[in-house]
């Protein structure tokens, strides 16, 4: 019974084992979940938001086929959709069946720029023909896709993610698959023991005895002699042939005066009898146990195995186990956790800054060298493109001239981008130069619109001393203020004004109170005390030095600090005017001046127009009083000059 028992388990074992492993290969499921689309669309531009990419855990393989170039952009959501603006697009989505479907939006149908090249893009992929790339595009990411710009986006997409091949019932099938068989072997193993006890030795210990063996033996017997034995009165009895005789003797019926007094010779015989037979039996014991240890073992070695192999199934991955229906991540709200959560983005990352600047930098070098314009324009603007516009200039006219200083070349020591959805957006960052015996500068960009580079507006010296307010980390930044905010001490629209009024008026300015002089190094260069003490020098005693502003001032830029105030970034110009006191005086000039105003001496005078660049730290409204607002740092650049009347 046991060995049919021991059957039925080893069937079952091996059904179950069988349909475990097929599991894991004829019916496997598939290693990757594929969506295809293949519906064309007319819409220049393809967005892939990062919740169609998210429909499924892992990471994501994308590849694009159309006819021509193809560029595929990856970026935040909100910059991607500013970059899309107005124009017409199409939204690629997820059905049920896990293909990708289209939603048109409307829109404008003019042609788009090359999608490639923004300073928003995380990454860029571009190709002839065929594009693919692989990327773990969280939510709040997307992905535009176009072509040849005018044309239509390529619309055969194929987005595979790879699959978590759960088989639930490979566990439960291989772990009862080693469980039966590991009760097929007990039971075959307890069945051989039990059939081995019952059948007992198989070899007959002796032979049967004659009648006259029996009767020899007999008759000894009672004469007292043993069969066999020859004592020292008695001649020797014949004994039964060595067959007989071997066989025999231990079955041998002795009677009983013999056996009560046995003489010397069968003393004898039994004392060297008795130490051969315990030996012979002591070696037959230690064969047996040598015998049956490694039986034993291979036994334990049998039943183990499988028990073994039970244990480590146990330790497998969730996915070969039965397990509770999961709720997809991508389909959860997301939660804010903490105050950066609930904060609009910033403007760029610090990775997209380092790409910014570092384009800026080769690119302001180049154009410096070659005095391109153009080329400059593409990565300067404001106040920066503007002096260089004149340094260009006069350096076109005057080889001498030197251009002014380049883009710093040191470590970025502090970004502060601005906390925003839309445009205009700003960026401010110290940046430190490789020669440390020069001062820190602070730049400050700016982006347009969606589809411009940002562009370096102001660049100013770091006045030594100085310490700028403490600003939020790159990843949360700060906000912006309008030019009317009543959250500072002063509005930031009369601030520009006020502190050119303080350079013309000295102390006798109504504005002097609003700024700190102490560590302010621009008025100490150019304020009233400097100017009066020029107006003293000799060469100019037969001459008028007058000063006034000149034009309006652009909108400051700022950002807020975190004590409430704002870093604010602002350009004034300022002219001086020399003109002779007396009839026939004549004005001299030179350098740079001299180049743009056309003469070196004229008895018409020179007037000189000059740039300046401030970094104010103002104060918040409902700062202490006697906080004033502090100048962190400036430059000079020179802007015109003209004989006066010309």
């Amino acid at each position: 019974m046991r060995y049919i028992l021991a059957a039925v388990s080893l069937v079952i074992s091996l059904v179950l084992l069988g349909l475990g492993i097929g599991q894991r290969t004829i019916w496997a499921p598939p290693e990757s979940i594929v969506s295809q689309l293949d519906t064309a669309t007319d819409s220049q531009i393809l967005v892939i938001p990062g919740t169609t990419m998210n429909a499924h855990d892992g990471r994501q393989s994308v590849v694009i086929t159309g006819d021509g170039p193809i560029t595929a952009v990856v970026g935040r959501e909100h910059d991607v959709l500013g970059w899309v603006g107005e124009t017409a697009h199409a939204v690629a989505g997820i059905d049920e069946s896990d293909a990708l479907t289209l939603t048109e939006q409307s829109g404008s149908s003019d042609a788009v720029p090359q999608l490639a090249g923004s300073d928003m893009w995380i990454e860029e992929h571009a190709g002839e023909g065929e594009v693919s790339f692989s990327i773990d595009l969280p939510v709040g990411y997307s992905i535009a896709i176009a072509g040849e710009p005018g044309t239509a986006a390529p619309a055969d997409v194929r987005v595979e993610w790879p699959f978590d091949a759960k088989t639930p019932l490979f566990g439960p099938l291989i772990t009862a698959g080693l469980v039966f068989l590991a009760l097929a072997l007990v039971l075959f193993l307890l069945a051989l023991r039990r059939h081995r006890r019952r059948r007992g030795p198989q070899r007959r210990s002796h032979r049967e005895l004659t009648r006259a063996e029996r009767r020899a033996l007999v008759r000894d017997a009672r004469e007292g002699t043993p069969r066999g034995a020859v004592g020292p009165a008695q001649g020797a009895i014949e004994a039964p042939t060595a067959d007989a005789g071997a066989t025999g003797a231990s079955d041998a019926v002795i009677a009983p005066d013999a056996v009560d007094a046995p003489d010397s010779s069968q003393a004898a015989t039994d004392a060297t009898d008795e130490p051969q037979t315990d030996a012979t039996t002591d070696r037959s014991r230690g064969t047996a146990e040598r015998t049956a240890a490694p039986t034993g073992r291979r036994r334990f070695g049998m039943i183990a195995l499988p028990i073994v192999a039970v244990v480590a199934l146990t330790g497998c991955g969730p996915q070969y186990w039965p397990s509770g229906p999961s709720t997809p991540a991508a389909t959860e709200e997301p939660t804010p956790t903490s105050l950066e959560d609930t904060l609009p983005p910033v403007a760029l990352t610090e990775n997209q800054f380092d790409r910014v600047l570092e384009e800026t930098r080769t690119v302001t070098a180049a154009a410096d060298e070659a005095r391109d314009l153009e080329q400059v324009s593409t990565r300067v603007g404001g106040a920066v493109l503007d002096a260089r516009t004149t340094n260009y200039e006069v350096r076109g006219l005057n080889g001498e001239v030197e251009p002014l200083p380049g883009i710093p070349d040191g470590d970025v020591q502090l970004i502060l981008p601005q906390q925003t959805e839309v445009w205009p957006r700003t960026v401010m960052a110290v940046v430190a130069w490789q020669d440390e015996a020069r001062a820190q500068s602070a730049l400050v960009f700016e982006q347009a619109d969606a589809r411009a580079d940002y562009r370096l507006v102001y660049q100013t010296t770091l006045a030594s001393g100085v310490q700028l307010p403490a600003v939020a980390s790159p990843t949360i930044g700060a906000a912006s203020l309008p030019g009317d905010t009543p959250l500072l001490q002063r509005r930031p629209t009369e601030i520009t004004d006020a502190y050119a009024d303080l350079l013309l008026r000295g102390d006798a300015s109504e504005f002097a109170a609003w700024f700190r002089e102490d560590g302010d190094t621009l008025r100490a260069d150019l304020g009233r005390a400097a100017k009066d003490e020029l107006i003293q020098r000799p060469e100019f005693a037969l001459s008028v030095l007058e000063w006034g502003a000149a034009g309006d001032a652009p909108a400051p830029l700022m950002l807020v600090t975190n004590e409430g105030g704002a870093l604010l970034a602002t350009s004034f110009n300022e002219t001086v005017r020399v003109t002779p006191k007396e009839e026939g005086v004549e004005i001299s000039t030179s350098g740079a001046a001299a180049s743009l105003a056309g003469v070196q001496e004229t008895t018409a005078g020179i007037e000189t127009t000059y740039q300046i660049q401030v970094l104010f730290a103002v104060p918040p409204a409902d700062a202490p009083e006697g906080t004033q607002i502090q100048v962190v740092g400036y430059s000079q650049a020179l802007l015109d000059a003209n004989e006066v009347g010309q």
